[in-house]
């Protein structure tokens, strides 16, 4: 009887053992090729961080919800100034009923009058995931992980 029951607790352990090996096996590779955090980023609600690598300072006006002609829009005014070489995270208030896109609306002080747009997610349907601009002198560079 006790002869049995160490079987079952040894079969057990290792059935245990194999488990938790292979989750640290999936871990371990999505980490090497997505990152980990970066997928559960992707789960939570729609952030953007703007890095300012340009020599000015920019002032961040707006984020908004592109969709099409039908369907209502959403803007979350943002109204910061971003120093050169700093970064913001926006946590932008939007709404979204069926599919659009985002957009970041700012302006710097070469032309303060008139704004840029520039779309930090191209589609989504749930206003979740994350984007990361990066602004320099010469141009913007969009790095989307929306959905």
């Amino acid at each position: 009887m006790r002869l049995r029951w160490n079987r079952r607790v040894l079969g057990i352990l290792a059935a245990s053992t194999l488990v938790i090996a292979a989750g640290i096996m999936v871990v371990v590779q999505l980490n090497n090729n997505y990152g980990v955090l970066g997928l559960v980023a992707q789960l939570q609600s729609f952030r953007v961080t703007v890095d300012n690598q340009s020599d000015f300072e920019l002032s961040i006006q707006e984020t908004g919800v592109v969709t099409g002609a039908a369907a209502e829009a959403s803007a979350d005014e943002v109204g910061k100034i971003l120093k050169s070489g700093k970064t913001l995270k926006i946590k932008p208030r939007l709404t979204l009923s069926g599919e659009g896109g985002i957009y970041l609306k700012y302006s710097d002080p070469r032309e303060p009058d008139v704004p840029k747009t520039i779309g930090v997610c191209s589609y989504t349907e749930t206003l979740s995931g994350y984007s990361k601009v990066i602004i320099t002198n010469d141009k913007v560079a969009v790095k989307e992980n929306c959905s």
